[in-house]
């Protein structure tokens, strides 16, 4: 009878132990992966944080003219008004009068082009046409101011006409750029 009620007491300590421990155990063990993933996460985080505020310390130092000049490369909106004032005053330093100043929105619903998905541009364009009469020296420093210009531009198209005394008269297109 000791044989049997130790032999009786082994089977109920490994019944336990399937039944109730090892269960138990591996909720533990579940739990440590629990807490290893989420300390990696808080470090993460504060790594981050860290990142954060060092870009900001990085982003303050920069001193305004800096932003404002990288604000008129990729303006945030389109300001049509500005950039043709900006236009005939770089026009004004060559004695060159703008005329005719038209917009021109660019329409991409081409009926050949298929688009999968939405559009992943993340800017916008415009297109600018004027013309002026100039001589072609005048002309030239004109096209190289806009070229030297902080405001990103694409010079299109250019046409002319002779005239009298020595004189063109221009017609340019160009495109503009901005952040949508």
């Amino acid at each position: 009878m000791k044989g049997s009620t130790a032999f009786i007491l082994i089977l109920i300590s490994a019944g336990l132990l399937y039944v109730f421990i090892l269960p138990q155990y591996n909720k533990i063990g579940a739990l440590k992966d629990s807490q290893t993933q989420y300390q990696n996460i808080l470090e993460n985080v504060s790594a981050l944080e860290a990142k954060r505020d060092e870009l900001l310390v990085k982003y303050q130092n920069i001193p305004k003219q800096r932003i404002d000049d990288l604000s008129k490369v990729l303006p945030d909106n389109v300001d049509t008004v500005s950039l043709a004032m900006n236009l005939d005053s770089i026009a004004s330093k060559y004695g060159i009068s703008l005329k005719s100043i038209q917009t021109v929105k660019e329409n991409v619903n081409n009926s050949s082009t298929i688009v999968v998905g939405a559009s992943t541009k993340t800017y916008d364009s415009i297109s600018f046409v004027f013309s002026f009469v100039s001589t072609y020296p005048n002309f030239r420093k004109f096209m190289s101011d806009i070229e030297r210009s902080l405001r990103i531009t694409d010079i299109q198209a250019v046409s002319f006409q002779s005239t009298l005394n020595g004189f063109y008269e221009y017609q340019i297109t160009i495109k503009t750029y901005w952040l949508k």
